[in-house]
């Protein structure tokens, strides 16, 4: 029964992604398909596919695993749609035309961002985060600027995504490239509405490059980790050409692949250890993700870190080592807190938080459709399932102040009464100028006629 429950939730999703893609910006398809891979199917293949040759091994068996998981995917899944909005069918073809009076602050965006990224690297660590936030309105600028003209302003969305993965490169992670890969062809797919054979294509060179990243990142790790080869584009085509090609559709690869995103193994891993020492911690843990989220350090100077590995293998039953990074989950956390009812609690209150976020964006949005992007820099971090409890309360609580501040500031700019004054205004300069061309060479050609006349006058 939980085979058939989960291939049917997992089927369902990916069906409606594919197929409502073109009239709805599925951010939120997107992100509970993402959740269901994780959770339901990856650990599908693990129990019954790889048995007991996964990778990553289940701790606990298969009833008890799905028992709590289904119903918390679910409660995940019910209270994402508990608020009733509709910020994912924003107008962005209405205002296209409007919206050219802004390119030139919506470019700004852009190169600030990059630069704002740049700068997030070298600045106290107290500070890393907010210049990290404040950059990813780099990716609304570009964005914006391809739904303006896509043919003119590609370019920047090429510049963004490729300074991303060059980054990746940097240090051999490539996690945000790819999520933000994804976002941009979820606005694109909305935006430009493709044919179902072109979505075909398209998905087969994205699972392409997720296979082909999944092949070269054990060696370009072990290679520029190590400080054998220099970090860079340079490194990764080397060992392209070095290792073989065929490798990318090898069981090994694709497995590998598969198990990478298996976030249900730590989940099990928790359950089972939590289980063995009911050392259950109720909202103690909250309470200092919160403070770690919403107080500076000179206040909470022992407030726990984002990646604190001491945290993660207390509860998680696992050591890992000081570069690997790994997240418990809101469904371990939640686990963790109450045991099976806080797993569930927390997976509603999740999706509730979604909710939310949709509904205050959604009041953005009002003012200009393109304020519905502020979700994806808002909720990057909570869409993907690997990621810690911590970093998503400090992420939205840093960033609905953040982009809030910015929607105030330029809303006499982007509002589309403002946008829509800005154009016709640009249209009768337009207009007068050619009225003013038109009238320039009707007078010169009515001093060409006098002198015309006046010359056949004196011959005559």
């Amino acid at each position: 029964m939980a085979i058939t429950i989960s291939l049917l939730i997992i089927s369902f999703l990916a069906i409606k992604l594919f197929v409502n893609s073109n009239t709805v910006f599925a951010f939120r398809e997107w992100v509970l398909f993402l959740y269901a891979w994780n959770y339901l199917f990856a650990p599908l293949l693990t129990y019954y596919v790889y048995d007991n040759d996964a990778t990553y091994p289940m701790k606990i068996d298969s009833d008890q695993y799905f028992s709590l998981m289904i119903p918390g995917f679910l409660l995940f899944y019910m209270g994402m749609y508990t608020i009733k909005s509709n910020i994912f069918k924003p107008s962005f073809s209405e205002i296209r035309e409007y919206s050219v009076p802004n390119e030139t602050m919506l470019k700004s965006a852009v190169f600030i961002g990059i630069l704002l990224k740049i700068i997030s690297g070298v600045v106290p660590s107290s500070l890393s985060f907010v210049f990290y936030l404040f950059s990813l309105v780099r990716f609304v600028g570009a964005f914006s600027l391809f739904n303006v003209s896509p043919k003119k302003n590609y370019i920047y969305v090429i510049l963004v995504l490729g300074f991303e993965f060059y980054q990746s490169l940097l240090i051999a992670v490539f996690h945000d490239a790819i999520m933000w890969l994804i976002f941009f062809l979820l606005f694109y797919v909305y935006v430009n509405k493709p044919s179902i054979p072109t979505k075909i294509m398209g998905l087969s060179v994205f699972i392409f490059l997720i296979l082909f990243i999944q092949f070269l990142k054990g060696d370009y790790r072990q290679s520029t980790w190590s400080g054998e080869r220099k970090a860079g584009l340079k490194t990764a085509i080397e060992l392209t050409r070095v290792n073989e090609t065929n490798s990318l559709t090898n069981e090994n690869n694709v497995r590998g692949t598969l198990n990478r995103s298996n976030q249900a193994w730590i989940l099990a891993s928790t359950v089972n250890n939590m289980d063995t020492y009911k050392d259950f911690q109720g909202m103690q843990n909250v309470w200092n993700y919160m403070e770690a989220a919403l107080l500076p350090r000179f206040l909470a100077p022992n407030k726990i870190t984002s990646g604190n590995q001491e945290h993660f293998n207390k509860f998680s039953g696992h050591e890992i080592g000081e570069n690997t990074s790994m997240g418990l989950g809101i469904f371990a956390d939640g686990y963790i807190a109450f045991g099976t009812w806080g797993l569930w609690i927390f997976g509603f209150a999740l999706g509730l938080i979604f909710s939310l976020c949709f509904k205050l964006v959604e009041r953005w949005s009002k003012i200009s459709p393109f304020y519905v992007l502020f979700l994806l820099p808002m909720l990057n971090y909570a869409a993907r399932p690997d990621c810690e409890t911590q970093t998503t309360i400090n992420q939205l609580s840093k960033s609905i102040l953040m982009f809030g501040f910015l929607v105030w500031l330029t809303k006499n700019r982007f509002s589309i009464k403002e946008s829509i004054s800005s154009s016709i205004f640009l249209r009768e300069s337009r207009v007068i100028k050619k009225l003013a061309g038109i009238s320039k060479n009707e007078n010169r050609a009515t001093e060409q006629s006098s002198r015309i006349r006046e010359i056949f006058g004196k011959n005559k």
